[in-house]
């Protein structure tokens, strides 16, 4: 294998590891279909993760990495300097990624399945769960402070909420497929958040 690298980031195999889930699904995934996307021999992957399962359980605990949620919503929430209400909506709109087909979110709704029946992989979702419920907390406490939200409000219940509706619209989204899921995920979030705005009249008072 002249010419290849001796070293194969782990971005790379992260990346392709949702590739193939997506197209065909926990299930059907084998580390021959990783290592084709990835580019990489079969026994690379058998090395550094040990088996399937070692590598599925590898990929969701990559996602707990600053990489997989916070740069991404830290960016778009700084897009809205002037309306942090609006940068917290752009972070959570940030996160779902772009439409997916009817077959890709089956699949990665039956690896989510996988996920919540096996104990080790339910612990892993539910750290990462908590990692950008705990992000949100942070941009909203960032809304909180500029005066754009209401001092009267339990932000980490709030930050929860924001992650149920991110959650529960893309499930809605997937049943319906009415326009662009980013558009309905702001749609939601948008009603979620209203209430607590402060208006600029309420800021000068």
């Amino acid at each position: 294998m002249a010419g290849r690298p001796r070293t194969v980031s782990e971005e790379r195999i992260m990346a392709a590891v949702a590739s193939a889930v997506g197209r065909v699904g926990p299930v059907r995934l084998t580390l021959a279909e990783v290592a084709r996307d990835a580019e990489v021999s079969t026994g690379v992957l058998v090395q550094r993760y040990g088996s399937k399962r070692g590598l599925l359980l590898a990929f969701i605990g990559s996602g707990l990495a600053q990489r997989a949620f916070h740069v991404p919503m830290r960016a778009a929430f700084a897009e809205a300097p002037d309306d942090p209400v609006e940068g917290v909506i752009r972070a959570v709109a940030a996160t779902v990624g772009p439409d997916r087909s009817p077959d890709e979110f089956a699949n990665h709704l039956a690896f989510l399945h996988l996920e919540l029946a096996d104990e080790e992989f339910r612990t892993l979702l539910g750290d990462y769960a908590r990692a950008v419920q705990a992000e949100l907390a942070r941009l909203l406490r960032t809304a909180v402070a500029a005066g754009a939200i209401s001092e009267d409000i339990d932000v980490d219940a709030l930050a929860a909420a924001l992650d149920s509706v991110r959650n529960g619209t893309q499930i809605t989204w997937a049943m319906t497929r009415t326009g662009r899921l980013a558009d309905a995920v702001r749609r939601d979030l948008t009603m979620l958040l209203d209430p607590y705005r402060r208006r600029a009249e309420e800021t000068k008072q």
